[in-house]
């Protein structure tokens, strides 16, 4: 017989047991007992007869008054039988039914007369009630009999005595705050330091109530429960080191200008630090100036929605456990249930198999823990990484989605422990996935449409705003479906206009792949291995030498510090449709290099395919987010694995950090579009952006001297003074045209690609392949192996 069958028999039989009992003692009657009346032969009186007469008599005579507890009891018993929640501990049920009797009955005697009262409390009552007042006098024996009855209602059932307390606190207060409402902003102006210290109590406790959660005392133990609570943090908490507190006043004032060490020549080697606007100043050749953003303002939380606080009932968490255990136990597999994490749309199910018990043997009831969950999908984890135990990721019925604001507030994005933070969600135990995407270097994004895979990069770029300014970060965006993305133009972090036409993407690219070697060239030319040493530095007086002796006195040539360069692509089937190849080639040398000097990637699609993703692209990227695929294949594309077919959508994810095969599973935040308009608004009024001059000539195909373009009008003339002073460097010719840097490094690009000079090898001077065709030398400058600067 099944279990579910037993369950209902034992419910109808405490049903009858307890209506019974109630009946008999309702319509109790003295005269229904033969010693008490003078007609033993008439019918009983009692509703349930002769038996409920002496049953009910029996019950009064022990216990009194307080015998109604046991129809209750009785009743509350078939309730849980018939709802499948078997009571377990049955010995300590009994035990406390016990002591609830007694002490009652105590309670019943001593209110009623502790001298005499055996028909008020019965016989029980009246025995301990009388030693209690003997003893602990009348006060005493009130709260010695209360708190047995505490503890009896404890053992007996399954209900918590303070979380009803503390709610039936909390709704008197909310009574009482409603009758003596006040304007809450006169009384923030007058607050004083103990009304201070009270709201923050208040705010402590209401912080603890969202993360309780009501369970039998049967699950809560050994079962560990970890609720999901949304993370407001204490605002009167500093970290040491952190970021200005986003959304407050003091916050939004002017930034002081930070000191920064510059590398310039010897004429100007007294003045070795610099404003925020000069540092902006000095890029100007590389990747534009930003004299138009002078003090920039990171935007307040203001502009954003608040998260819903609303508290999540763990009354399915308790049924779910005792489902899963139940279904797999019917096919002979014997698991406990030992942890259960709570996300904002996933909970996570931990499994202890017993012994002997296989762990893959459970994969194959996959679809049968489904149905009893009632669940439109459910993924195993076998096992989890790092335990001896099995998950069970099942929706939640009731989810709360996670607001980009929710991320922007968490301490681990405020303390600046990142340099490009990825807000990538929350994972099933609630927990902020803030990555750094500089350690990454690169992230690879798919997903089906409505998956949630452009807000996630919405999300991504929200956090790049509050986070860098743009003298820190650059981004270039490519967009093909030309409406996702085109709110950014306006925005002083763009380096040019938002990419929409195909054809130009792979010319945009391989321009950032030409500014990848640039920074190589600078870093090789002060010394340096990455953008971090590059951004840091403090040259010593012999390298401010050599530096000096490289750049030949040129201004600003080496600047101060690199900005950051984000490449943005949403959709990179469309790019591989129309010219696999040159963005093929372009991305995998960007992923294989540009980490060093701070480019990094986010490609995303909504086509995983293999024609899409090859291998050489997925081997360079090792951090990838998976939504919502079509299939199975598409998440093996992805992931190496299958799990993303399985998700839910609406920001469901997968997530592979660098380095590990362990997939994440978390909820991707949520941004709205007029929230996004509100963030960019409030950017661009700060100042417009100045786009890249050469980047834009390399979009409209006039400046490509790499693949043999259209020649500058000046190339004529430089390699004239090239072949004729038998020196070739970009300061050079900065210093005899009068160019600026980006011109010079152009012209010397496309002498290099006519085989006017050779490459750069180095710190030595390029050679010049060509005579002088007139012979005439008198120009010419001896060069040494040191007087040559990159010739970038």
């Amino acid at each position: 017989m099944k279990k579910e069958r037993i369950n209902e028999i034992w419910g109808v039989f405490f049903l009858l047991l307890g209506l019974f009992t109630l009946g008999a003692l309702l319509s109790y009657h003295p005269e229904d007992i033969s010693f008490y009346t003078s007609h033993p032969s008439e019918p009983a009186r009692n509703w349930t007869g002769l038996i409920g007469a002496y049953l009910a008599f029996g019950l009064f005579l022990a216990f009194g008054q307080s015998a109604f507890v046991i129809p209750l009891v009785l009743l509350l018993w078939a309730r849980s039988f018939f709802y499948q929640q078997v009571p377990q501990r049955k010995m300590f049920k009994f035990l406390g039914l016990g002591i609830a009797l007694f002490s009652l009955a105590t309670i019943v005697s001593i209110t009623v007369n502790p001298e005499m009262s055996l028909t008020a409390g019965g016989a029980a009552g009246y025995v301990v009630g009388k030693w209690l007042h003997g003893s602990l006098g009348k006060l005493g024996s009130y709260i010695f009999a209360g708190a047995a009855l505490l503890l009896s209602v404890l053992l007996a059932t399954d209900f918590l005595i303070f979380p009803l307390v503390k709610k039936i606190a909390e709704n008197l207060r909310a009574v009482f705050a409603r009758k003596s409402q006040k304007p809450v902003k006169a009384q923030k102006e007058s607050r004083g330091f103990f009304s201070a210290m009270k709201e923050k109590k208040a705010a402590k406790e209401k912080q603890k109530e969202k993360a309780e959660i009501k369970l039998p005392p049967e699950f809560a133990n050994p079962t560990k429960i970890k609720a999901y609570q949304p993370i407001s943090p204490d605002p009167n908490k500093k970290t040491e080191g952190s970021r200005p507190e986003f959304g407050k006043e003091d916050s939004r004032k002017p930034l002081p200008s930070p000191t920064v060490k510059l590398a310039r020549n010897e004429k100007d080697s007294s003045k070795n630090e610099t404003s925020a606007d000069d540092a902006d100043n000095s890029f100007k050749g590389i990747i534009g100036s930003d004299a138009t953003v002078q003090r920039y303002e990171f935007p307040p939380t203001d502009l954003l929605r608040l998260p819903k606080t609303e508290k999540i009932e763990g009354d399915d968490l308790a049924a779910n456990s005792r489902a899963i255990e139940g279904t797999l136990k019917e096919f002979g597999i014997d698991v406990k249930v030992v942890e259960v994490e709570q996300g904002p749309k996933i909970t996570l199910y931990e499994l202890l198999p017993a012994p002997g018990v296989r762990a893959n043997s459970i994969s194959a009831y996959e679809d049968d823990l489904s149905m009893a969950l009632k669940a439109t999908s459910i993924r195993l984890i076998i096992p989890i990484p790092g335990k001896q135990t099995i998950g069970v990721e099942v929706p939640n019925s009731v989810s709360r989605p996670i607001v980009i604001r929710e991320m922007i507030e968490h301490p681990d994005f405020r303390s600046h422990r990142q340099r490009l933070p990825l807000l990538l969600g929350k994972d099933t135990a609630g927990k902020p996935m803030i990555a750094d995407l500089t350690t990454m270097p690169h992230i690879l994004i798919a997903g089906t449409t409505g998956s949630g895979k452009t807000v996630c990069i919405k999300s991504i770029i929200a956090g790049f705003l509050y986070y860098c300014t743009p003298a820190q970060l650059k981004m270039v965006m490519i967009d093909p479906k030309m409406v996702e993305l085109a709110k950014y133009n306006k925005i002083a972090h763009m380096l040019s206009p938002v990419v929409t036409d195909v054809r130009k993407a792979a010319n945009t690219l391989n321009w950032v792949v030409q500014e990848m070697e640039r920074r190589y060239r600078l870093l090789a030319a002060v010394g340096v291995s990455n953008i971090q040493s590059f951004n840091e530095r403090e040259l010593t007086e012999e390298d401010k030498k050599q530096v000096t002796e490289a750049a030949k006195d040129s201004e600003n040539v080496i600047p101060a510090s690199l900005p950051y360069i984000v490449v943005i692509i949403d959709e990179l089937a469309d790019l591989m449709l129309v010219a696999q190849d040159k963005v093929e080639t372009a991305i995998t040398r960007l992923a294989q290099l540009s980490r060093a000097v701070g480019i990094h990637l986010i490609l995303a699609t909504q086509r995983p395919s293999v024609d899409v993703i090859t291998g050489v692209i997925k081997a360079n990227f090792p951090a990838r987010v998976a939504f919502k695929v079509a299939s199975v294949v598409d998440s093996r594309t992805i992931l190496d694995n299958k799990g993303a077919d399985k998700l839910l959508g609406k920001g469901d994810m997968l997530f592979i950090q660098p380095g590990s095969d362990n997939m994440i599973r978390g909820q991707a935040p949520l941004i709205m579009d007029d929230e996004t308009d509100r963030i960019v608004k409030f950017v661009a009024q700060q100042g417009q952006p100045e786009y890249h001059s050469e980047i834009q000539a390399v979009q409209n195909g006039t400046a490509n001297a790499a693949t043999g373009g259209e020649k500058d009008e000046l190339f004529d003339e430089a390699k004239r003074i090239v072949l004729t002073s038998r020196t070739a460097s970009t300061s050079y010719l900065q210093r005899r045209l009068g160019l600026g840097y980006t011109r010079a490094a152009r012209i010397i690009d496309q002498l290099e690609h006519a085989g006017v000079i050779g490459p750069q090898q180095g710190a030595k001077p390029r050679e010049i392949l060509m005579p002088n065709p007139a012979g005439d030398y008198s120009e010419a400058t001896p060069v040494s192996s040191e007087g040559s600067e990159e010739n970038v």
